[in-house]
């Protein structure tokens, strides 16, 4: 009875309605299995029914061959009924069964026979509705006589005005015995039909619960619900069976519950075809070919039937379960199989060939035509590459790149020498699997003879496996079409006004400065097709080329903000990333996040690995240079996981450099190297961004771990790869920092010159951080007054930057040098606040050696500064405490909340999914009760939209 409260109640209502003395009909009407009995059951059982003579009666499948009045015989005279169950006592007149025929009659019905019949019995009706209110129930009544169906058309003109209701119940799935009589008798003012829908996936989930004697996921009764069409009683056999499997009432048994659910179908509905006709079975076929059955007159074309058994055929196959509930499509691609099973190979590619020109000519979208050239073998004709590039061109511009693949691949077969059809299917592929995308790439810069139509297929493929270390080949490849370019752009650059801003960044992000060097002879296949070029993609790679070179910071986050203006599925993913890494290195945390966001969720709801790689690397980069160290460590990991399930080791040069800093903040030096270790130095040749922060990490590991020397190598090596490829931002990998740190402790002379290089790059790219560190690599190196100046200085830029560990940097500094100055007390306020900072962010290395320099200096960490090291609190709340006690600004105690909760916001989906909510009430609800206190949450609109 789950989902049947309107219908019970509507049945109710009749019921007390016809206590009032209004006579009615209902007629409940639904597929075997939808729950007419036990509708039945429950109206009997409803107190409105406890005041009324309630005759009720079961109409078999014999009925209709048990000839006339069967129908009225099980209703007034059921055959072995107790002579107290009788609605009369067994002897007198007015006794239904003495006077009703005996079974067996099979003449026709007319009425002259049959009126004295009708009257008699209309009377004993009227003589049972004096007493109390009538109530007459005939189940399974398709089954039911001619002549017992034309009595309670009579009955229902002659009693009107008696407290008199009846209640019928047929299959609609069952061609009835007496289809005239059902017509005439539903044509009646006083008879309504009332059909039982399928359950929805509410009621599915109250009998799950029923069932397994707990709480159901919300997944669990969606697919349930799907894959069995809402039928209660398949419902119910799929959740037993589900039950007696050990199957958990997860998100795993909602996948169980999907697979086992449409075996279920699937065979119910082998049984079903095998004893239908071949008309059937033809339509069957057309439906699992077309995809829905919306346009009864393509399927009746395809199957070679008529409109009226086309009409049959879906009757039958959405009452087997085949279908869903309004008989449009099929209910799970295990039945689609099943419909298609009759056919063979040779017939399944006639009627592909078939189902595409119908659905070309009726001119349905080039989608569903494709479906079908996809799946035909052999050559194709013109019209359908046509049809095949157009449905291609559809699926690029919502974002369904594997879709607009599936396309261009039988474009190719038939076309192989179309080179645009290559880069296009490169493009396609390359979301998803860049290194299969590799060699369709190749072919199509093997194939182009222009130097600009090179140069931009280059650009598209370095971008598209920015997270692929390429090998040396397939880099000189794309290098060599680069700089070929370079002389032929800058002598005519109105012929292609995009590319030279795309070629240079290229060739930044690759580790190159760009040459301009005399165009070199490519023999290759003449091609006329030039890449497409987007004016969002250009000014994402102009102004991520602006922000490496570090020339103007304005000018950077102007081509960022405007490539993602106008967010488009069409667009790449690379796009929003090259756009979140301009806005990095321009300490715009929040766009930077946001941007990573977009990048995931316009992916779909299931991101690649390949993208999710590159969101994450990034991400957690972007949270360790903000000081986020803890958050850093957990999205690297996360990053880690999701790539080592599909075998992309390769992939994670920047996400394992990341996790080794992190280990290096945390005072294990060890444990980093051993980490980089794993990586080599052949896979950090993927880009020149992972590269730089792979040497970076590695040079940082060994000043750690006590070996200067080796670290200012590394160090020095990380600046002339960036020198080399053009890359003068100062804060990207801030080697020059790190160098003038390690040379004012053993030869601060040599450093002064690269500290004033960097202060000149700081000034240009002008951001807080950039100022911070400049005057943090000068004052290490300057001595006496002006040195403490420049460093107190550093502190004070840093504290305006997102910088939290750089900034807890700076502080020790300047403690150190105020001690070494004689200035205790005042070195002691700064380590200790360069403790607080540190250990709040979880740099535990630093903030170790800013404690025991206090310690030294006579200081000691205050109570409020010793609070969050407690047990009691949360990491987030441990970061924040932290920050707070040790004089920290509202911008970097703002900046820590809004990391946390943008590390939130990043896993709210996957939050939602698994606590089964769709708003957010429900969601504080539901983490209240697990968390068992009262607590309230951000009202962002993230969270109201999530």
């Amino acid at each position: 009875m789950h989902g049947r409260d309107h219908e019970l109640a509507a049945l109710g209502a009749r019921a007390a309605a016809a206590c009032r003395g209004e006579t009615g009909c209902a007629v409940l009407t639904a597929p075997p299995g939808y729950g007419k009995s036990a509708l039945l059951d429950a109206l009997l059982r409803a107190p409105v029914c406890r005041d009324m003579t309630v005759l009720r009666a079961h109409c078999g499948e014999a009925a209709g061959g048990a000839g006339a009045y069967a129908g009225l015989r099980a209703l007034f005279a059921p055959a072995g009924a107790a002579a107290l169950e009788r609605p009369e006592p067994e002897p007198g007149a007015d006794n239904p069964a003495v006077f009703l025929p005996g079974p067996g009659g099979t003449q026709r019905f007319t009425l002259t026979p049959a009126y004295p019949m009708f009257r008699r019995l209309v009377g004993h009706v009227l003589r049972l509705t004096a007493r109390q209110p009538l109530l007459l129930a005939l189940d399974d009544a398709h089954h039911c006589d001619e002549h017992s169906l034309r009595w309670l058309e009579f009955l229902l003109r002659r009693a009107a005005g008696q407290p008199l209701l009846v209640v019928l119940a047929r299959s609609s799935g069952t061609e009835p015995s007496a289809p005239r009589a059902w017509a005439d008798l539903l044509a009646h003012p006083a008879v309504s039909a009332r059909p039982l829908g399928p359950l929805g996936t509410d009621a599915v989930r109250a009998l799950a619960e029923q069932v397994f004697g707990t709480r159901v996921h919300p997944e669990l009764a969606e697919r349930a619900a799907t894959v069995t069409g809402g039928n209660p009683r398949t419902a119910a056999c799929l959740l037993r069976e589900l039950r007696r499997r050990g199957a958990a009432p997860d998100e795993a048994g909602a996948r169980q519950a999907w697979e086992l659910g449409g075996g279920m179908v699937a065979r119910s509905v082998r049984r079903v075809l095998d004893r239908e006709p071949p008309a059937v079975r033809r339509v069957a076929t057309a439906i699992a070919l077309l995809g829905s059955a919306r346009s009864p007159e393509r399927v009746a074309v395809l199957a070679e039937v008529d409109h009226a058994q086309t009409d049959e055929a879906i009757a039958v196959l959405r009452h087997a379960g085949a279908l869903t509930p309004d008989g449009t499509a099929p209910v799970h691609e295990t039945v689609r199989t099943a419909l298609l099973e009759p056919l063979a190979t040779a017939q399944t590619a006639d009627t592909h060939a078939r189902a595409a020109l119908l659905l070309s000519d009726a001119g349905h979208p080039a989608e569903e035509v494709a479906r079908h050239l996809t799946r035909l073998p052999g050559a194709l004709e013109p019209w359908m590459t046509a049809v095949l590039r157009d449905a291609a061109a559809r699926a690029e511009q919502r974002g369904a790149f594997a879709e607009a693949a599936g396309c261009l691949r039988r474009v190719l077969e038939a076309e192989p020498d179309d080179g645009e059809t290559r880069l296009r299917l490169a493009l396609a592929v390359a979301p998803g699997d860049p290194l299969s995308a590799v060699p369709l790439f190749r072919a199509a810069l093997a194939g182009a003879a222009d130097t600009r139509a090179r140069a931009g297929i280059a650009v598209q493929y370095a971008m598209a496996c920015l997270s692929v270390p390429l090998p040396a080949v397939c880099r000189a490849e794309i290098l060599g079409a680069l700089e070929t370019a370079g002389d032929a752009l800058e002598s005519d650059p109105e012929r292609a006004p995009h590319l030279p801003d795309q070629v240079a960044a290229v060739l930044l992000l690759m580790g190159r400065r760009g040459t301009g060097a005399v165009a070199r002879e490519h023999r290759g296949a003449a091609a006329s097709y030039r890449p497409r070029t987007d004016r969002h993609q250009t000014e994402a790679l102009a102004a991520l080329r602006t922000a490496l070179a570090g020339h103007s910071r304005e000018a950077a986050l102007k081509g960022a903000r405007r490539a993602l203006a106008t967010p488009s599925p069409q667009q790449p993913p690379w796009l929003q990333f090259t756009a979140a890494a301009t806005l990095v290195l321009a300490d715009e945390t929040t766009e930077a996040h946001t941007a990573l966001d977009t990048m995931l969720r316009r992916a779909g709801d299931e991101p690649t690995a390949w993208v999710r790689v590159l969101a994450g690397s990034l991400r957690s980069h972007l949270l360790h240079r903000d000081g986020a160290v803890l958050d850093a460590a957990a999205e690297a990991r996360s990053t880690i996981a999701a790539a080592g399930r599909t075998g992309g080791e390769a992939r994670l040069v920047t996400a394992r450099a990341v996790l080794a800093s992190v280990l290096v903040d945390r005072g294990e030096p060890q444990q980093a190297e051993r980490l980089l270790e794993r990586i080599g130095r052949a896979e950090a040749n993927g880009s020149a961004l992972a590269c730089l922060l792979y040497l970076h990490t590695r040079a940082r590991t060994r000043w750690a771990r006590g070996h200067p020397r080796q670290a200012l190598r590394l160090l020095r090596e990380c600046g002339a790869a960036q020198e080399t490829a053009g890359v003068l931002n100062p804060v990207l990998t801030p080697w020059w920092v790190d160098t003038c740190l390690i040379l004012a402790a053993i030869r601060p002379a040599e450093g002064r010159e690269l500290a004033e290089q960097g202060a000149e790059r700081a000034r240009r790219w002008g951001t807080p951080r950039a100022l911070g560190l400049a005057a943090l690599a000068a004052g290490v190196l300057t001595p006496g007054r002006a040195g403490l100046d420049l460093l107190a200085e550093s502190a004070h830029e840093l504290s305006r930057s997102p910088a939290v560990s750089a900034y807890a940097r700076a502080e020790y500094a300047l403690g150190r040098a105020l001690l070494v100055h004689g200035d205790e007390a005042g070195a002691r306020e700064r380590l200790r606040r360069a403790a607080g900072i540190a250990g709040g962010c979880g740099a535990l290395a630093l903030a170790e050696a800013a404690r025991s320099l206090l310690l030294s200096a006579g200081g000691r960490m205050g109570h409020a500064a010793d609070a969050p090291t407690g047990g009691l609190l949360t990491t987030t709340e441990l970061k924040v405490a932290g920050l707070a006690v040790s004089g920290a600004s509202n911008r970097q105690i703002a900046q820590r909340l809004f990391v946390t909760v943008r590390t939130v916001e990043s896993h709210l989906t996957n939050v939602y999914r698994k606590l089964g909510v769709r708003r957010r009430d429900q969601l504080v609800d539901a983490l209240r009760t697990l968390h068992g206190r009262s607590w309230p949450l951000p009202g962002r609109p993230v969270l109201e939209g999530a």
